[in-house]
C-alpha cells in the first residue's frame, strides 16, 4: 500500500507536467529530508514515469506513446531558474511572430550568472536583465504568465519584447530577423499598449533606444494605435548624439532625421528624411 508521501508525490506529478527539484521538494515538504526526495524521484525515473532533463528539471510522461516525454525546449528552459523569464526571440516565437521557422536558441532572462545550457534540441542562453532593472528591483517589469502544454511560464510582455529586440537584435536572430518579425506584429498582437513601451524605455534609461523604438512605432502608428503623446514622450528621450541602431555601422547606414538614429538601409524601407553621406549600397 502506498505511503502518504508516495501518494502526495503521485498527486504532484499528476498536476505538474514539467517541474524542477526545488518545486518538488517544496510541494512535498522535504526541505529537511533530501534522501527521501532523491529516493522518490529516483523511483519514478526508474519506473519510466519521469524523465530527467538538464539542471534538475523533470518531465512527466502523459501517456504510453513514444512521444510521451516530448515538450518544447522553452518550457524546460523556463524551469532552469526560479526568477527566469523567457524573452527576446523566444518571446517572439511564443507570440507567434517568428520569421525563421527553425531557431536553435532559447533566451532566458535571469539575475544570476550568464551561461549556456544544452537542452534537448536547442541551447538555452541565460542572460542577465539590464542593470537598471536590477538596481530598481524591477526585473519583473512588463512580464506576463503564458501557458504551453499545460505548463505556466513567465514571458516578457510584447511591449517589453519589442524594445528588447530593437535594442539587442543579436539576441533575436539579427537585424533582418527582428525587422521581418516585427512586420507581422501589428496583425497578430492584441491589446497593445503603446504607453507601456514608453514606460519601459524610461525605466531602462537608455536614451539611444528611444529613437529606434519611436521610429518603429511611428511606422506602424495606425495599425498599433500609437498615440501622439507616446511619440512625444519618446522624442523627449532622444539623446543629443546620433546612435547607430539595429547593428548598423558607419558607411552602411541611413539617417532618420526625425528620430535622430542611423538604421541599416539594406534591411528596412529606404524612404528616410536624410541619409548618411558615407552610405554605401
Amino acid at each position: 500500500m502506498p505511503s502518504e508521501l508516495q501518494e502526495r508525490a503521485a498527486a504532484f506529478l499528476a498536476s505538474n507536467r514539467v517541474f524542477n527539484r526545488a518545486e518538488f521538494t517544496a510541494a512535498l515538504g522535504l526541505q529537511r529530508d533530501p534522501d527521501s526526495q532523491r529516493r522518490l524521484l529516483g523511483e519514478h525515473v526508474a519506473a519510466g514515469r519521469v524523465m530527467r532533463a538538464p539542471r534538475g528539471v523533470y518531465v512527466v510522461a502523459r501517456d504510453a506513446s513514444r512521444a510521451r516525454f516530448v515538450v518544447q525546449d522553452c518550457i524546460i528552459a523556463s524551469k532552469l531558474r526560479p526568477d527566469g523569464v523567457l524573452g527576446y526571440h523566444t518571446a517572439l516565437e511564443l507570440y507567434g511572430i517568428s520569421y525563421t521557422a527553425l531557431y536553435n536558441r532559447v533566451h532566458l532572462i535571469s539575475d544570476g550568472r550568464s551561461e549556456t545550457v544544452d537542452l534537448r534540441f536547442q541551447e538555452c542562453q541565460v542572460v542577465r536583465p539590464h542593470r537598471t532593472l536590477v538596481e530598481a528591483g524591477r526585473t519583473d517589469f512588463l512580464t506576463i504568465r503564458m501557458e504551453r502544454q499545460g505548463v505556466p511560464m513567465k514571458v516578457t510582455a510584447f511591449e517589453r519584447t519589442l524594445v528588447d529586440v530593437l535594442h539587442r537584435a543579436d539576441r533575436a536572430g539579427g537585424r533582418d530577423e527582428v525587422i521581418e518579425c516585427l512586420k507581422f506584429a501589428p496583425y497578430v498582437i492584441d491589446d497593445f499598449d503603446c504607453r507601456k513601451v514608453a514606460d519601459y524605455v524610461e525605466l531602462l534609461g537608455i536614451s539611444s533606444v528611444a529613437g529606434v523604438v519611436g521610429w518603429y512605432l511611428e511606422e506602424w502608428q495606425t495599425e498599433l494605435n500609437v498615440s501622439h503623446l507616446t511619440l512625444e514622450r519618446l522624442q523627449d528621450m532622444i539623446p543629443g548624439w546620433v546612435p547607430y541602431a539595429l547593428r548598423s555601422r558607419p558607411g552602411h547606414s541611413a539617417l532618420n532625421r526625425r528620430w535622430r538614429v542611423y538604421l541599416p538601409p539594406d534591411a528596412i524601407d529606404r524612404s528616410f528624411e536624410g541619409t548618411d553621406p558615407d552610405m554605401e549600397f
